[in-house]
């Protein structure tokens, strides 16, 4: 997982964190950079080169940790975005199940979003809605 783009709205501004495939991320940057144009959100792109390998070390920090052999059972992707502010939305164009896979590894506290094929291509609803279900007044009145 790499940072594929860094939010360019700062400053009170509702943050997000978007993970997506890289047979998303074109249209993930251009409508990232869109909602933070027209509605003032801050998002950061994190490109997945693969859901299934994150997943698997996010189980193998698990085990090590329940064998005593960890102080913590975080895994990378764990550990990357609890430094970063706002829901996540995870997108790929495969079956929704390929980002539920990161789920269980999301930091605590955190809303997760997954839009898998069938719902990929509304990324901008769905940002909006998750924005808005996050509790921020201020969105409420930017897209209005």
């Amino acid at each position: 997982m790499e940072l594929a783009r860094r939010a360019t709205v700062f400053g009170g501004s509702p943050h997000m964190q978007w993970l997506c495939g890289t047979e998303v991320i074109d249209d993930a940057l251009r409508t990232a950079a869109l909602l933070e144009r027209v509605h003032g959100i801050a998002v950061d792109v994190w490109r997945v080169a693969d859901w299934a390998a994150m997943a698997e070390e996010g189980l193998l920090n698990e085990r090590l940790w329940l064998a005593g052999e960890r102080a913590q059972a975080d895994s990378r992707f764990e550990r990357l975005l609890a430094a970063t502010p706002g829901p996540i939305l995870a997108i790929s164009r495969g079956p929704r199940s390929t980002p539920e896979l990161l789920r269980a590894f999301a930091p605590r506290g955190r809303r997760y979003l997954s839009l898998g094929a069938a719902d990929a291509a509304s990324i901008l609803q769905a940002a909006l809605r998750l924005a808005e279900e996050d509790g921020s007044d201020w969105i409420r009145l930017a897209v209005t």
